[in-house]
């Protein structure tokens, strides 16, 4: 016998059987623990995220979740990732209490130590070199990564490069600690005294000869190890450590000049004294330049050269010093200790360019030419005060006000931060559907809103127009 049910009951008896078994599954998969698949490595899977612990491996994708990060945001502790790669070690180290806007981040680092010579060569014909590969994005704050080789460099200050546009230009300083094994001092003390006796029996040539190769065996790495520690503000592309010899201890030329009984000029050879590492092929690259993007969501970041010479040399990374050309890496004198010791007068530098629309004048709105300054400075760096727990914002609003520059900005409530529409009478979109304002400090890109970066005394501040995204002005966060 067939029994016949009308169509609407047949349909609600359908959808009653289906969130019956709907809720079997959901009991099962409790009673499991599970979510019935195995979630990717690095991911949460839809489970609850393990908080990071003070020191953590990188895992082998070199991905450190959004989701980890979430769990360490804000607190007042530093949180360690560890990770190894043909022999040398390396440790990023966050501050969580910088972290405001979590998101992935890709620490899996290569590194390469062969075919570096035209590093070398462009960087002042720098002593050692070290090339660093990274996969990742946009930096969520300035992490330290310290590195350490298997080997001892004689080098004792250094640069960390970065490739843009066929240059190398600084993104901060390295600090260099070697320790040499005994043995290795031994020998070279033994190698330093037979070429010694040698030359008093030799005349001539065998003297050069010796005096060449105590200079190359003085500063070619050694046994034992190097630890490199820097920061980072770029998380994508190549990066280059190069290492010099400062004057005074370049063993050398000690070395060759007690093997020629002659004398040598402490680091003529290696010209890598100091400047090595900042010398002509990174001669541009302490302006301060580099920004972060000011879109609404945080995200990428771009950077401009803020140097005030060259309008158009945009893609220059910064270590953050004073892009009027003064040392604020703490190794230059104090020019006024009246200054340094009045710990009241807050001051900071900040810069507005637009020199990335100069070489895009084809796509500019009709009528935004007049606003367009021939060298692109709408406003070169200029130091000044600020009011402590100011932000990006704050200073920007008052210095435009100051010169008597037009600003616009409007406060996006999704992402509760500031948004710089306008600047000079150029907004977003006035040269191309990938153009606005976007902000630098110190070197670095944040992933957050002008607003919501506190200034703090000594930085740099850079705000430059993109015409691409960022891509025009060395950031890669977006691509």
């Amino acid at each position: 016998m067939h029994l016949h049910i009308p169509t609407g009951k047949r349909l609600k008896i359908k959808y009653r059987l289906a969130a019956l078994l709907m809720t079997v599954c959901l009991v099962l998969l409790t009673a499991c623990g599970g979510n019935g698949s195995s979630a990717p490595e690095g991911s949460s899977g839809g489970s609850s995220v393990e908080a990071l612990g003070d020191v953590n491996p990188i895992p082998e994708n070199g991905i450190i979740t959004k989701e980890q990060f979430e769990t360490v945001a804000g607190e007042n502790r530093e949180i360690q990732f560890t990770g190894e790669s043909d022999g040398i070690s390396y440790v990023w180290t966050f501050n969580a209490s910088q972290i405001q806007n979590p998101e992935d981040q890709n620490l899996k680092v290569t590194f390469t130590t062969e075919g570096l010579d035209d590093i070398k060569t462009a960087a002042n014909n720098a002593n050692d070199a070290l090339k660093m590969t990274m996969e990742g994005q946009g930096l969520i704050c300035v992490p330290t990564l310290t590195v350490t080789l298997p080997e001892s460099w004689q080098s004792d200050t250094g640069l960390l490069l970065k490739e843009q546009n066929g240059s190398l230009a600084t993104m901060s300083d390295v600090t260099i600690d070697s320790q040499p094994q005994e043995a290795a001092d031994d020998n070279a003390a033994d190698a330093a005294n037979s070429n010694a006796e040698e030359s008093t029996d030799e005349a001539g040539t065998t003297a050069a000869a010796d005096n060449n190769a105590a200079t190359a065996a003085g500063t070619a790495p050694v046994a034992g190890t190097t630890t490199l520690t820097m920061t980072v503000t770029s998380l994508d592309g190549d990066c280059y450590i190069v290492g010099g010899i400062t004057g005074a201890q370049n063993k050398g030329a000690d070395a060759a000049n007690s093997a020629s009984g002659g004398s040598t000029t402490a680091g003529g050879e290696t010209g890598a004294a100091g400047s090595s590492a900042s010398g002509s092929a990174a001669a541009n690259s302490a302006s301060g330049s580099g920004s972060g993007t000011d879109d609404a969501s945080g995200n990428g970041s771009v950077s401009g050269d803020s140097s005030g010479s060259d309008a158009s040399a945009q893609n220059d990374i910064s270590s953050g010093n004073d892009s009027s050309g003064s040392d604020s890496s703490g190794s230059g004198d104090i020019k006024n200790d009246d200054v340094a010791n009045d710990t009241s007068t807050l001051t900071c530098t900040i810069s507005i360019s637009c020199a990335t629309i100069l070489n895009n004048m084809d796509n500019l709105t009709k009528g935004k030419e007049e606003f367009v300054p021939s060298d692109g400075w709408i406003l070169p760096a200029t130091t000044v005060e600020f009011s402590e727990g100011d932000s990006v914002h704050d200073v920007l609003q008052a210095v435009c006000k100051a010169n008597g520059i037009h600003m616009e900005s409007t406060y996006t409530p999704m992402y509760d931060s500031a948004y710089v529409e306008g600047i000079n009478q150029l907004y977003e979109f006035d040269c191309g559907e990938l153009s606005g304002w976007m902000y630098n400090v110190n070197g670095w890109f944040p992933n957050y809103g002008c607003s919501k970066y506190t200034v703090s005394d000594g930085d740099v501040i850079n705000w430059v127009y993109t015409c691409d995204l960022g891509k025009d002005v060395g950031d890669n966060s977006m691509y």
